[in-house]
């Protein structure tokens, strides 16, 4: 039996000049099994092996002290940032009892809460007999959605695209929100670097995301439609220096140092994929353009993309009363 030592609710720090987004990380289990190359977990000093904590009573503990000590009236909890949230079974019947804890104390407080579960696994069909919807709380399903030559060359061992659109349907089936994750965006194929390979890397970066937001959406009712995230990939000095000297497809060209210490592509580059995007889902519909957000970016890149900086408390509120 694993304890957690240290506490199990954190603010979610994103780094210097970075919006905050105003979640807080549960870290009920640690590290993941899937070995996507870009993941930061595996830089970071945990366990290299999957890890869940069951003391959960502590989990409780605080989860009362939040809500006693904050006058907030909506909380956005993210149980997908230290691991797969659907990894396991055992995975899914402790973050079950989270969310009934949570449950029990938002409706003693007066709070509502949101809860999102991220996976790149089909795992959430394990709950076809099982019922998680609970008084106070929405659970947002969020899914890293990605091209298959990303997948296949950088996410090793997770779902394939297909399949995590069809969990999405079966997510809302069964009373979630839907949360499409769009990131982090990598920019693949990198051919022999000149501007124009360079320009059509990004524009065939655009094509691809655009078909998946496409066949996401088409998936989906828009009542079910939480929000949607869309970031480049950042990468820690850590992991940068670890993966050129590895002479990682990841490492392109035109990445710099951004000042929260992350590598990230280019100004430019990141914008005209985001304008593309957010451009792309507008056309869509007006009121999806309502619930994107640019997640661990910086105000100016905001401000390049005309979007209204929001929170995922404040998209929370846009969707029906709890």
């Amino acid at each position: 039996m694993h304890l957690r030592k240290k506490g199990f609710i954190s603010k979610y720090l994103y780094g210097k000049n970075v919006i905050d987004l105003e979640e807080f990380v549960v870290s009920f289990a640690e590290t993941c099994n899937f070995n996507c190359e870009y993941c930061y977990l595996k830089f970071s000093k945990i366990s290299t092996k999957p890890v869940i904590y069951e003391n959960i009573e502590n989990f409780a503990t605080e989860t009362e002290e939040l809500f006693k000590n904050s006058n907030k009236k909506v909380f956005y909890f993210n149980f997908g940032e230290t691991t797969d949230s659907f990894l396991t079974k055992k995975h899914i019947e402790v973050f079950s009892k989270c969310c009934l804890i949570i449950s029990q104390k938002a409706k003693f407080y007066s709070k509502k809460c949101f809860v999102e579960l991220r996976t790149k696994t089909a795992n959430i069909f394990e709950l076809q007999n099982k019922e998680i919807l609970y008084d106070n709380i929405k659970i947002v399903y969020g899914v890293t959605l990605s091209p298959k030559i990303i997948i296949n060359n950088f996410e090793d061992k997770t779902l394939n695209l297909e399949e995590r659109i069809r969990a999405l349907w079966y997510a809302q089936k069964i009373g979630f929100l839907i949360g499409l994750r769009l990131e982090p965006i990598i920019i693949y194929p990198v051919f022999d670097i000149t501007y124009q390979t360079l320009v059509e890397s990004v524009f065939n970066t655009i094509e691809e995301y655009k078909k998946i937001i496409a066949q996401a959406l088409a998936s989906i009712e828009a009542k079910n439609l939480h929000s949607i995230s869309i970031s480049t990939l950042r990468l820690t000095k850590t992991q940068f220096k670890f993966l050129k000297e590895k002479k990682s497809k990841l490492c392109f060209p035109e990445m710099i140092l951004c000042s929260d210490g992350k590598f990230r592509y280019s100004r430019p580059i990141r914008v005209t994929i985001y304008r593309s995007l957010i451009n792309f889902i507008e056309n869509l519909s007006k009121e999806f353009i309502k619930k994107v957000f640019l997640s661990f970016e910086f105000d100016y890149i905001w401000d390049d993309c005309n979007l209204k900086i929001k929170t995922l408390p404040q998209i929370s509120t846009l969707t029906d009363e709890i």
